[in-house]
């Protein structure tokens, strides 16, 4: 489905991240995560909702697909367009990626994947917002971060180097639109290298209450987005204890709020807000669940 600014030139995206939906029957706490979802949605009223990884536990996990499953059921029932990318727990036992791919078809709203790309069964791929004008306004880039590092060098793994020369060659498409400002993002599940410099060196508000779980292979993606110089935020899950935003070379580099109820994590569970617009670069906040105070 192809996705519009409002008459006003405005356009809010709901960014939730590591729902970690379990296996069923369902835990209190998985039900808790989807009311969670419904909350958040009402309190944003978004034009898309966007989550970054980490949807589902798959290991130890009988018939992962079957929670995935029901969780799709959730997000039909927000009537709102859905991107996802996928984060280290989704696929490590008894599912795959392609086949979580593949379910993802039984979402009423899914977006318009341009210019797919698949690569060790990872997969990038770009969402067009178009303005009044019906001419591509914001470029949303969707990476998927993998999970485990096959090197054995760091935990995480790495943006492959396939993918950056993915996002060369591709966003070298979007270079001639007019643009006054940055108004590109990049969502993924783990936080690239950068996010420990712009942490240490950059303009930041927020909180960090545990490491950065970044890779230790740094394969360049940051480096492409300053060349190309329409990027102008980062979004990522991953770390639960995380919500930061860190201005740095002029590019925010921006935590999620962590937004499921079955995994550790001290945050008051919530959501990132992003509000795109004609005339200015993009504002962030994040909204706070008001419910389940006593959740531990």
């Amino acid at each position: 489905m192809e996705l519009m600014m409002r008459e006003e030139g405005k356009f809010r995206i709901l960014q939730l991240t590591d729902l970690h939906v379990g296996s069923m029957p369902f835990h209190e706490h998985d039900d808790l995560t989807f009311d969670h979802i419904k909350d958040m949605t009402e309190k944003a009223n978004p034009d898309l909702i966007v989550i970054t990884g980490d949807l589902i536990w798959s290991e130890g996990v009988l018939g992962p697909e079957k929670s995935f499953a029901e969780l799709i059921k959730v997000l039909n029932e927000l009537k709102k367009p859905i991107a996802i990318t996928y984060g280290n727990h989704d696929s490590e036992e008894g599912i795959s990626r392609s086949e979580l791919r593949k379910m993802e078809e039984k979402i009423d709203l899914l977006v318009e994947k341009k210019h797919l790309h698949i690569a060790n069964d990872r997969a990038s791929y770009c969402v067009e917002i178009k303005n009044q004008r019906d001419e591509v306004a914001n470029v949303l880039y969707f990476i998927d971060s993998g999970s485990i590092d096959p090197l054995g060098i760091g935990t995480y793994e790495f943006v492959h180097p396939d993918q950056v020369t993915w996002f060369n060659e591709v966003s070298n498409q979007y270079r001639n639109r007019e643009q006054d400002f940055k108004k590109d993002l990049l969502f993924l599940h783990i936080p690239l290298p950068e996010y420990k410099e712009a942490f240490m060196e950059g303009q930041v508000s927020g909180q960090r209450n545990e490491s950065i779980s970044s890779p230790m292979v740094n394969t360049g993606l940051f480096t492409s987005l300053l060349l190309n110089g329409h990027v102008a935020g980062i979004f990522c899950g991953h770390d639960h204890d995380n919500d930061f935003v860190a201005d740095y070379h002029d590019i925010r580099l921006c935590y999620g709020r962590i937004s499921g109820f079955q995994c550790y994590g001290e945050l008051t569970r919530g959501a990132r807000v992003i509000e795109l617009s004609n005339q200015q670069v993009f504002e962030t906040y994040l909204i706070e669940t008001t419910k389940y105070q006593d959740y531990k």
